[in-house]
């Protein structure tokens, strides 16, 4: 009976030990503000619980937000902040565009202007890595545009950041703003519950997908937004991850597992998880249940 235990213990030690996870973070400087002021003080509170937390994070950057008449050098300073305090920098385009919405020209135009400001700013810090998060997760809308700007870049050294887990954090995001600009703390609050109940729905989902796409434990990555409603629960969004035995890695240490090195030939128009395009890919039918919005969240998002 005593070795069974032991052996169950080791097996639950090795199972949590292989539970690792990058954290990566959108649309920096910020999104959802509702002022440059707002925007610096949430820019700090994040960063110093991303300290606090110890954690080395990549955040990709929309330069067109940074582009603001009067502002430009404090908007600048955000990203610089970002970079100060250890974290990594990518692209997410200029403008934040739809891929499926662009010719496969203009989407290497967006990619060439969404690297001006920040490959300077990498340069003061010593930065060498190279990565570019889709904007919307859209990869090509056609064969012509999704490996073409595959061969584009590779061309321009970028590694392309998959997602395996997100937390529909902007729409959370957009219902909490709305509450914070009516001042309805009680609506705050539920909103943030909610969206961390969410989100562990999302874990719960993501991690027996991963079971059925990959037979095994993989290094996720997960996307969250640089919004207010992060900044405000960004412990309690990490503290979901701990509690289910996570450990924190960077980007570059989670695309070393070979889960990445997957081809994925998936054509579409949508956004979707790496773990459904390796799934629809190897031609595998999901039965689970995506978590869905709390009604009242959704219906408050779309205005009714």
């Amino acid at each position: 009976m005593r070795i069974f235990f032991i052996v169950l213990t080791f097996i639950s030690f090795i199972s949590k030990a292989q539970k690792q996870i990058a954290i990566t973070i959108d649309d920096l400087p910020f999104v959802g503000e509702l002022s440059l002021k707002h925007a610096q003080e949430s820019t700090t509170k994040l960063l110093s619980k991303i300290k606090q937390q110890k954690l080395i994070t990549v955040g990709f950057v929309n330069e067109n937000s940074v582009c603001r008449l009067g502002q430009i050098d404090e908007r600048v300073a955000l990203l610089d902040a970002w970079l100060a305090s250890g974290q990594q920098l990518g692209n997410h385009t200029f403008s934040h565009p739809s891929f499926s919405k662009l010719s496969l020209e203009d989407f290497k135009t967006e990619t060439h202007k969404g690297e001006i400001l920040t490959e300077k700013l990498k340069q003061k810090y010593g930065q060498t890595e190279k990565y570019f998060r889709f904007p919307f997760l859209h990869t090509g809308s056609d064969s012509l545009k999704k490996y073409g700007f595959q061969a584009f870049l590779a061309e321009k050294g970028y590694q392309n950041a998959p997602v395996t887990i997100d937390a529909d954090d902007w729409l959370f995001n957009k219902v909490y703003m709305d509450a914070l600009k009516a001042n309805n703390k009680i609506l705050m609050k539920e909103v943030a519950e909610k969206y961390l109940k969410h989100t562990e729905a999302y874990f719960d989902y993501y991690e027996k997908l991963t079971q059925d796409v990959a037979g095994r434990p993989i290094k996720h990555i997960f996307l969250c937004h640089a919004n207010a409603l992060n900044a405000e629960y960004f412990n309690e969004l990490i503290e979901i991850m701990q509690k289910r035995g996570y450990t924190f890695i960077t980007l570059k240490e989670a695309l070393q597992d070979e889960i990445y090195s997957r081809p994925e030939r998936v054509i579409t128009t949508n956004g979707i998880s790496w773990l459904h395009r390796w799934r629809m890919t190897d031609k595998k039918k999901n039965t689970l249940k995506d978590p869905e919005i709390p009604v009242n969240i959704q219906a408050l998002y779309d205005g009714k």
